[in-house]
């Protein structure tokens, strides 16, 4: 029984010490969406202000594209160094050299003179974020209580809607500001969370894996020791982190995974592959980006033109996203990752269909206001099925990939995620502007396609350890996991410490 492995807590985790400091310090990882998602949402309320608008000379087509593109190459540059830098500096160093990257690139936006350097300024955001968005969740998913890994990617991965909301009510106050500082000050405020992650990277402790991976095992287990088993080094939890870290990165090792190549070498890693390519774009290919960089373009094509009420629309949607994305990110291993990510596919495919019909009514009665704010409800509940796959897409990403791919496997995921957002940033505006609402049947194929994908290829992974996912793919028994011992001690007594440690609960 699971009394027997743990002692019994009846108290909330944060009554609990080292839980709770290790909760905390996983904050400087836990933010780093927000950047990603003041990024978005702050470009949506630039383009509404028309200050900006004027400062930059109408920006349009090709030339708007460039300027959400920005990012967009800066990601693509980052991913090249990502990976070698999580494996030879560890976890939280890179996250460290990525907020100061982007720090200087928020410097240069905000002082931007010009259309080019605005643009420069971008990437060097994009660049900073990408190594940041690339080590976090793989600190998360290696440092996080095995009973919460889940829940704390998730609330990672939603802190992109609490920087959405950030940005667009900062934008919408600052637009009764006189002069460039209306669009300034919005662009200043993005480095605030990657300020905070360099300080709080000081102090938070560097992932077991990497550690026991480069023979510092007693630091591992101390961090272990000190966050997961509040002290106690007799801890049968500690006892089995430890067995199932070492036997993974044993194998591994006599393997020699460690190029890029051992993505092709087995059938079950060109399952992974397949699931880490298509995740990036199926996450991002939804339609979701047509709303978050051109909300302006939208609601100009339904009727709406208030600068004020574009901004109230665009600070609705990001509550809308903050609210949805931690209420879905708590249920992920109650629910499951396969139910979620169908039915959000799903949703999203049947919004759209709406959405799809009421542009088409809309063209023919040239701009009413009821089909306009119809098709502006229908968004919200677009926004709401979409942060049901959102949350978890690290974390998913995270558990498919075993340890020795896992930062290559973010590397790639953030390919794919780069290159969708660099496709969606040139033809999103192009292709509003020239069919307008014939545009979302487009995107409902899209989702028909993801949905399809996912059913057939996309395994679940609920209430399992990052290293029995990795036998669910070997197609390998899940109790021959170790428990605490080694050889023949191990074998006898792993199927019921993995049992019971992957029915441990959050309240616990």
């Amino acid at each position: 029984m699971l009394n027997d492995i743990i002692p019994a807590r009846h108290k909330l985790w944060w009554h609990y010490p080292g839980l709770r400091t290790l909760n905390l310090l996983l904050l400087c990882a836990v933010v780093t969406d927000i950047t990603n998602g003041y990024d978005g949402s702050m470009l949506n309320g630039l383009q509404i202000l028309p200050e900006w608008r004027n400062f930059f000379g109408h920006p349009t087509g090709s030339r708007l594209g460039s300027v959400s593109n920005g990012v967009r190459y800066g990601q693509l540059g980052a991913l090249f160094v990502s990976a070698p830098l999580i494996q030879r500096l560890g976890r939280k160093k890179p996250i460290a050299i990525g907020s100061a990257i982007l720090l200087v690139g928020v410097i240069l936006q905000t002082a931007a003179q010009n259309y080019g350097t605005f643009v420069a300024a971008r990437f060097l955001i994009g660049f900073g974020n990408t190594i940041q968005t690339t080590a976090c969740p793989i600190l998360v998913s290696e440092l996080s209580h095995p009973s919460q890994r889940t829940q704390m990617v998730g609330i990672m991965n939603s802190t992109g809607s609490l920087g959405q909301l950030m940005a667009a009510w900062i934008t919408f106050g600052t637009a009764s500001i006189a002069g460039s500082w209306s669009w300034r000050l919005p662009s200043a405020l993005q480095a605030a969370s990657s300020l905070f992650q360099m300080i709080l990277c000081i102090f938070v402790p560097e992932s077991p894996r990497w550690l026991v991976e480069h023979n510092r095992i007693p630091e591992a287990r101390h961090i272990l020791q000190k966050y997961h088993a509040e002290g106690n080094s007799d801890s049968p939890l500690l006892k089995f982190e430890m067995s199932e870290i070492e036997r993974t990165i044993e194998e591994e090792k006599i393997q020699a995974v460690t190029s890029w190549k051992e993505w092709i070498r087995t059938h079950a890693n060109r399952h992974r592959l397949f699931i880490v390519v298509t995740a990036g774009f199926i996450i991002q290919w939804c339609g979701n980006a047509v709303l978050s960089n051109y909300l302006h373009l939208i609601l100009v094509n339904i009727g709406i033109t208030s600068n004020k009420t574009q901004l109230l629309i665009n600070g609705g949607i990001s509550l809308n996203g903050f609210f949805w994305g931690n209420f879905f990110s708590l249920f992920v291993d109650r629910l499951g990752r396969r139910p979620l990510w169908l039915i959000g596919m799903a949703g999203m495919c049947l919004s759209l269909i709406v959405i799809t019909i009421l542009g088409s009514f809309q063209a023919k009665e040239k701009f009413s206001s009821a089909l306009g704010w119809s098709a502006v409800a229908m968004w919200f509940v677009f926004g709401a099925f979409y942060k049901m796959p959102a949350p978890m897409a690290n974390s998913y990403i995270a558990e498919v990939a075993p340890y020795n791919l896992r930062a290559k496997a973010f590397v790639i995921f953030g390919f794919g995620d780069g290159l969708s957002n660099l496709f969606s940033g040139y033809v999103n505006p192009i292709a509003l502007a020239a069919i307008g609402w014939k545009y979302w049947l487009v995107w409902v194929f899209v989702l028909v396609s993801n949905f399809t994908i996912i059913y057939f290829f996309y395994p679940e992974t609920k209430n399992l350890s990052l290293e029995e996912v990795s036998r669910v793919f070997d197609h390998a028994p899940l109790a021959e996991s170790d428990g605490g011992e080694t050889g023949s001690e191990r074998r006898e007594k792993s199927s019921a410490n993995s049992v019971e440690v992957r029915n441990m609960d959050l309240s616990e």
